[in-house]
């Protein structure tokens, strides 16, 4: 499963690198169960979206709320907007581990 994130509006090279950051946290997140699906890190991307975070496994509704709640706080200051799509994907290495 993937959770891809589209940003609107500039600063889209900050945004980004909020997310990264972001990436490189959610190892650490002990309030709840999204530790336990997501990977401990997100890409760049080319395309329809700009980034994307992986699963493990199909998240539950808490865990997704739990991303956007992290998305949230990480851009509140850069003034952008965002949306996420969570899809399955058939050939993701990251839905083998």
């Amino acid at each position: 499963m993937e959770s891809k994130i589209k940003i609107y509006g500039p600063p889209l090279n900050e945004a980004v690198g909020k997310l990264l950051e972001l990436a490189e946290d959610l190892p650490t997140i002990s309030n709840g169960n999204l530790a336990s699906g997501i990977i401990p890190s997100g890409e760049t991307t080319m395309g329809d979206f700009d980034f994307v975070f992986h699963w493990s496994k199909k998240p539950d509704e808490n865990q997704l709320r739990e991303l956007i709640s992290r998305i949230d706080d990480a851009l509140k200051n850069l003034n952008c907007r965002y949306t996420i799509t969570t899809t399955e994907i058939s050939d993701s290495p990251y839905e083998k581990m």
